[in-house]
């Protein structure tokens, strides 16, 4: 539902809300983050595919690899326009102009604490340099983003003064940074609707989660009026992390109904991404792009959703690219049980699904987890049904040499044993090719969607939990496998889905 007829009584929404994506800027300051050229392209790519409408490639000047960085993005001709951050100082400007960006994200610290102690500058001073490097930038011909760093924590009258000082001297447009995510939704918002009744220039937010109000404090920067949102994909950045993008993108449409250029059903496709290239895992819990967001196990739940999805999610998953998922577990009932093996195209009769919800039960209260092949297992032992396994990992070993990984993998496909060898860089990245060189020789092409690790909580008994989603004729097949190592998880993920596709391709599981 949209709150947009609410709202417009309230507040002057604008009409039009453009994403400025930090995610390759700020995002990649997430501590033991170091993205690759290579890597950075790809994100942006993804990035303006998504429909963001400014990516901030880096800081031209921090290095040879930043500046390279920001020079093959820029040269790529995105949809989206390239940034490049940059201090008050002609050298940065000079960087980013010379990249061939179309913007620069010109900053300097505005607060007393940030003068006195980092820039060792007088209020004057501090005014005099932006203006100064404002009109350099401009006689360069480049379109310049101002923020004043520490923003909020800014004497708001001086915070008036540099902005008008910045517009006068050419400013195309002004950002407000919450730097260490000490706003209120109310100060961001007085701020925004202040900043723009005194200057007239475009304003943007930039929020960071130090207190987990960086969504609210960017979603009331656009009640104020701003019309430019700072994001970073899965939220990640500095310390706890910058405004989540798939957060605002979702509020701002299903809530706000305030109009973006964004390409809603990429959005999970892009947090993979993101999430893979970086390293960092997105929680299960993650609003919109988490492995939980679209997944219901309370009995109560599911059979709501079976009959409306409405009834327990606020958006369907398809819209951002998600699917739902019905998990098994102790708080199940009959309808999950009866929808999940119907998927598989077993039919069992009342007194049968009865039977293998209380199993599930028993074996869920002793804190094991329960995945769908789990699931299809204890249907085999209690109903005797004749679908067997088709594929078992029967064992595997990984070499780590300083060339790189071998994952060698024993399967026993339909009583036959077959072994492979898959490399990578990593153990992961063996395994995975280890397991697409299996099931190559089964199926043919099989494609591998994403794929996602975890630790898990029960680390006594399986340390890790894996995801695959796999494409196979035109089928996307969700595997879920646990292990003690990272290969060791791929790998029954991946048997998990196959079994899953052969399962499925039977239709000789009924009852």
């Amino acid at each position: 539902m949209s709150w947009k007829s609410f709202l417009e009584g309230v507040y002057a929404l604008p009409s039009r809300v453009f994403f400025f994506d930090t995610t390759l800027r700020d995002g990649e300051q997430t501590p033991g983050v170091a993205l690759r050229v290579e890597e950075k392209v790809m994100i942006a790519e993804a990035l303006a595919d998504l429909g963001v409408d400014v990516i901030e490639a880096g800081f031209a000047v921090v290095s040879k690899g930043e500046y390279e960085s920001v020079k093959r993005i820029s040269g790529l001709g995105l949809s989206a326009k390239i940034c490049s951050l940059s201090r008050c100082e002609k050298r940065d400007i000079d960087a980013a102009v010379d990249t061939g960006c179309d913007w620069v994200h010109l900053f300097i610290a505005t607060s007393e604490l940030h003068m006195k102690y980092k820039l060792g500058m007088e209020r004057e001073h501090v005014v005099e340099r932006a203006v100064e490097m404002v009109e350099y930038a401009k006689s360069r011909g480049i379109v310049v983003h101002f923020s004043a760093e520490d923003a909020t924590r800014s004497d708001p009258d001086f915070l008036m003064h540099i902005y008008k000082s910045v517009r006068d001297a050419g400013a195309d447009s002004l950002d407000i940074p919450d730097t260490v995510g000490i706003a209120l939704p109310h100060v961001m918002r007085s701020l925004v609707m202040r900043t723009k009744r005194e200057t007239g220039l475009p304003v943007a937010v930039h929020c960071h989660d130090d207190m987990g109000l960086a969504t609210a404090n960017t979603l009331a920067g656009v009640e104020g009026g701003a019309e430019i949102v700072h994001v970073t994909v899965n939220g990640i950045g500095e310390r706890a992390g910058n405004t989540s993008l798939e957060e605002v993108a979702v509020a701002l449409k299903f809530l706000y109904g305030v109009e973006t250029a964004i390409n809603y059903e990429k959005i999970a496709k892009t947090s993979k991404l993101v999430a893979r290239l970086t390293g960092i895992p997105i929680p299960k819990n993650k609003a919109v792009v988490g492995d939980n967001a679209f997944s219901h196990e309370s009995g109560i739940h599911v059979h709501g959703v079976i009959n409306n999805p409405a009834t327990y999610e606020p958006i369907m998953p398809e819209q951002v690219g998600m699917s739902r998922r019905i998990i098994i577990g102790k708080h199940s009932g009959l309808h999950s049980i009866d929808t999940v093996l119907r998927q598989y195209g077993y039919v069992l009769a009342a007194n049968e699904v009865k039977e293998v919800l209380n199993r599930v039960k028993e074996i869920a209260d002793s804190g094991h987890k329960l995945g769908d092949q789990e699931l299809l297992q204890i249907v085999n032992e209690l109903l005797g049904s004749r679908i067997m396994r088709p594929v078992t990992l029967k064992g595997f070993q990984q070499i780590t040499t300083e060339s790189g990984d071998r994952c060698l993998a024993e399967f026993e496909v339909n009583g036959e044993m077959l072994r492979v060898e898959g490399v990578g860089n990593t153990p992961l990245e063996s395994a995975i090719d280890a397991s697409l060189k299996a099931f190559n020789n089964i199926l043919g092409d099989i494609q591998l969607i994403g794929y996602s690790l975890f630790a898990s909580p029960y680390e006594d008994r399986h340390p890790y939990e894996a995801e695959v989603v796999i494409k196979i004729d035109g089928n996307t097949i969700v595997g879920k496998g646990i292990g003690k190592t990272s290969g060791h998880t791929i790998l029954n993920a991946m048997s998990s889905a196959v079994n899953q596709y052969l399962s499925i391709l039977s239709r000789g599981i009924g009852r």
